[in-house]
């Protein structure tokens, strides 16, 4: 242990780590990159009582295992003390005032984050949490993104959490919050981010199979970049077909990729290869798939896959519901705010997986 305290932090971090993502001399910190500073002193503090009264507690006992032990069969005890009042009450009373210490710090900072300051609030996002991605709602603009979300250095940012399925927790380790998402309530956080680069977003309450999938790049920019006239979370390319599936396959790292393969492995929902057939002249064919139509009372029908079956997934996904072993039994996420744009470009990213005929 005192060997990692006393390391390079250029060698704790290694080549491959970003500087955002860097830890600290220490070994246990990512670099603070908002103004909620406090955090880093409460966990410093901690940190140096447990290994004051570890390296203490340990000690005295080593001395008191040397010093007292018995050398001889017919030793008399040392003392026959069975108690000691004032020692007692030391121990005691010590120990109470450092753990009050740690809860009033730890209570105002848990405080400073929950109570939004007014410039905070009007810049207001909403960052709604489901199995197992994320959707970013921004302020004054109607275009959302998925697993990124885009702030502007310096400026305080509120986000309003909600999510529509089960508990999902907010944490951005480098900005120092951390807060949990509760189906059915809003909760908020806010803080300042102060330094340009590229953040990791976690999902750190136990969401279910693939909670550890459920990440999120958080990018903090330049008013310059973030104003733009073509806002950088709203990158959509689909002039041609081509670019339309090089931001479907964007998109799909970012929304589906944690229950669709791409290879023809089975996951929580049918992989998406070999959905389409390309024919000899370039067009595609959807092939035939068994579903459960609950449009038309829970019928079992083949159909073909086409745009509009693709369309009312994204949109619907219980509408027809793939028959096959294990698809019936598990449940997708519907994603009723994904428009049209961005659906076809996903489609057309299904067509470049397609199966040669």
């Amino acid at each position: 242990m005192f060997a990692l305290l006393i390391q390079d932090p250029v060698n704790i971090n290694g080549p491959d780590r970003s500087p955002q993502q860097a830890v600290d001399a220490y070994g246990q910190l990512t670099k603070l990159a908002s103004t909620f500073s406090h955090v880093d002193g409460l966990f410093y503090f901690t940190y140096a009582v447990c290994i004051f009264f570890f390296v203490l507690i340990v000690g005295v006992l080593l001395f008191s295992v040397v010093k007292y032990r018995r050398k001889t069969w017919d030793q008399l005890p040392a003392s026959n003390t069975t108690h000691n009042t004032p020692l007692e009450v030391v121990w005691t009373v010590i120990p109470l005032i450092i753990v009050m210490i740690m809860f009033a710090w730890g209570y105002m900072g848990a405080r400073d984050m929950t109570v939004v300051p007014l410039e905070a609030s009007r810049n207001t996002y909403k960052a709604s949490a489901k199995q197992w991605n994320w959707t970013f709602h921004y302020p004054n603009h109607p275009v959302a993104s998925y697993n990124e979300v885009w702030l502007e250095v310096g400026k305080p940012v509120q986000f309003l959490l909600e999510s529509s399925d089960v508990l999902h927790a907010f944490y951005l380790p480098a900005m120092r919050v951390k807060r949990d998402v509760i189906p059915g309530r809003y909760q908020s956080v806010w803080f300042t981010p102060t330094t340009v680069g590229e953040y990791h977003l976690f999902c750190a309450e136990y969401c279910g199979k693939d909670h550890s999938k459920m990440y999120a790049k958080v990018h903090v920019v330049d008013t310059a970049t973030f104003n733009a006239p073509q806002r950088p979370w709203d990158q959509w390319e689909d002039s041609t077909p081509e670019l339309a599936a090089k931001s479907g396959a964007n998109l799909y790292s970012q929304l589906c990729i944690a229950c669709h393969s791409v290879n023809g492995t089975p996951g929580v929902g049918p992989s998406w290869k070999g959905l389409f057939i390309k024919n000899a002249d370039g067009t595609y064919t959807g092939r035939q798939r068994e579903v459960i139509d609950n449009t038309d009372g829970g019928k079992r029908k083949t159909i073909t896959v086409d745009d509009a079956y693709i369309i009312e997934s994204v949109h619907l996904p219980e509408a027809k519901k793939v028959a096959e072993e294990p698809y019936v039994r598990n449940a997708m996420t519907a994603f009723p705010d994904l428009d049209e744009r961005k659906v076809r470009g996903l489609i057309e990213y299904m067509k470049t997986l397609a199966d040669t005929k």
